[in-house]
């Protein structure tokens, strides 16, 4: 073992806690939570979830999947989903080459895992990423209780939720997504930064 390799890539594994989610941040939300935060979370859900379904689960896989889902992040940084149209071509193979970077001889493990992740072919992988997107409504309708930041948009969020046949994920979601409205109530959302006036809108959709 490289002692100071695997100090190195803790360092930067670190960093996390201190980088927040972008899209809480133009929400306006004070004091938003950590990319660290978000896989914390996302890993708790889908240990909780796991424990709803009658299937075997490879919770080891699963607990990797979440905590290294966003490894990327470390270099790439956190972006919003605004900026999707823009990047979405090479967002994935970017974080993939950081998370090399980052975990190289150290983790090694860790890179079919992500593949497997967002290949979504296995019960493992569907539970993750069903976990993520429960962990971002569910925090949007927290923030909402709080009257923390304009939380809207998560209203469309909820409602486009993809529970990806993982029936427990489904059922809190439906629950999510009703007091998610009651505490928004009838408040308009401004969809400021989404308007497109260049080829790139066409170049998305291609």
């Amino acid at each position: 073992m490289n002692a100071e390799r695997v100090l190195e890539s803790m360092a930067e594994i670190h960093s996390l806690t201190r980088l927040p989610r972008i899209g809480w941040v133009l929400a306006g939300v004070a004091e938003p939570e950590s990319v660290s935060d978000h896989c914390f979370e996302t890993a708790i859900i889908a240990y909780l979830l796991a424990q709803q379904i009658d299937e075997p689960v490879d919770m080891g896989k699963v607990l990797a999947m979440a905590l290294f889902h966003e490894i990327g992040e470390v270099r790439i940084t956190d972006l919003p989903r605004r900026s999707s149209p823009y990047v979405k071509k090479f967002k994935r193979e970017a974080e993939r080459q950081a998370s090399v970077d980052i975990l190289g001889g150290v983790a090694d493990s860790v890179f079919p895992l992500l593949e497997e992740m967002h290949d979504q072919q296995t019960l493992e992988a569907r539970l993750v990423e069903a976990a993520e997107e429960l962990q971002i409504i569910a925090a949007a309708m927290y923030y909402a209780k709080e009257n923390n930041g304009d939380i809207s948009e998560y209203r469309r969020d909820a409602e486009k939720y993809d529970s990806l046949g993982i029936v427990p994920a489904a059922q809190v979601a439906e629950v999510v997504r009703r007091k998610l409205g009651e505490y928004l109530g009838d408040k308009p959302y401004w969809e400021l930064g989404y308007s497109r006036h260049s080829g790139a809108a066409d170049n998305a959709r291609s």
